[in-house]
């Protein structure tokens, strides 16, 4: 049973591997978040350097700004996060996009091919793909080449994205049931006609299976491209931003809070009761129930 998906969000997740979620944030929300960019711009301008104008990325963005860890366990998203993944979660990865227009002489290449001059200045428009995919990741252990289903992300909006070419988020529904060679050997050209090109108004999110292929189109706008990801996986497996939390950001967070942050919310020892002699790990088979607090809170809420 469902905490907060309805029936036709589950359908559009399972066939078309996103669901849309107009006006997601409040305008509240969104100022706070759109004030914490620009803190984050001015830390990342100082430390790195960069005009203006140049595109950056941050990675394990929650450490950066407390707005941007609230959104990990935001009270009207976990519900659908749940819904579409299960209780046994933490964060893999959580990034911020910063992305300018483009300069009026940089040439854009061909949509999910990144072959243009953007990709060569640093705008990282990757091609067409899947996350979690290549040959040292996991299409060894597939038995048809598809991948399995290991994480979702919330994709969230904090600037105009409404219009074409905005540096929109692509998406290929029903992708994520087809395998990432066939990807490959279709040299990533896609045919744009059976495509999604996701133009959405600030305080949008969209809640999608990163299997699903997916490419970033060009900003030929006039606004800057300003959006976060949040992606949440098993607690089985390993994240990709970082090996543990800062002490300090795991204290002063919440038993869910510390779940989500790859971390025992009792503060056990991570490889059990014995950890000398019988090493076991409590992401891998938890033996006490309230190092994931997150199961208790999905059964008080029906599911």
């Amino acid at each position: 049973m469902s905490i907060a998906m309805t029936q036709q969000q589950e359908k559009d997740f399972e066939e078309k591997g996103y669901v849309i979620l107009e006006d997601f944030l409040t305008q509240e929300e969104l100022d706070r978040l759109l004030s914490a960019v620009d803190e984050v711009k001015v830390r990342v301008r100082r430390a790195e350097g960069g005009g203006p104008n140049e595109p950056f990325t941050i990675r394990n963005a929650l450490a950066h700004h407390e707005a941007f860890l609230d959104l990990i366990d935001h009270p009207r998203m976990l519900p659908l996060v749940v819904d579409t993944i299960g209780w046994n979660i933490q964060i893999r990865t959580t990034h911020l996009d910063y992305r300018p227009p483009y300069p009026e002489d940089l040439k854009p290449g061909d949509i999910g091919v990144g072959d243009g001059d953007d990709q060569k200045a640093g705008y990282n428009n990757l091609g067409w793909h899947p996350d979690l995919s290549g040959e040292e990741l996991f299409e060894g252990p597939s038995l048809d080449g598809r991948l399995p289903f290991m994480e979702i992300k919330v994709f969230y909006v904090f600037s105009d994205l409404s219009e074409s070419n905005s540096g929109n988020l692509w998406l290929m529904p029903g992708s994520h049931k087809r395998t990432p060679q066939e990807l490959r050997e279709m040299g990533r050209k896609l045919d744009l006609s059976e495509a999604v090109e996701l133009r959405l108004k600030p305080g949008a999110a969209v809640l999608w299976r990163t299997a699903t292929w997916h490419c970033v189109g060009p900003n030929l706008s006039d606004k800057t491209r300003k959006i976060m990801h949040i992606g949440y996986h098993y607690r089985w497996l390993r994240p990709a931003d970082y090996i543990q939390q800062a002490p300090e950001l795991v204290a002063d967070s919440s038993p869910i809070r510390k779940q989500l942050l790859g971390a025992l919310a009792t503060g056990g020892h991570p490889l059990g009761a014995s950890p000398d002699f019988q090493p076991h790990s409590q992401h891998w088979i938890t033996k006490n129930s309230d190092d994931v607090p997150l199961r208790a809170w999905a059964e008080a809420h029906g599911k």
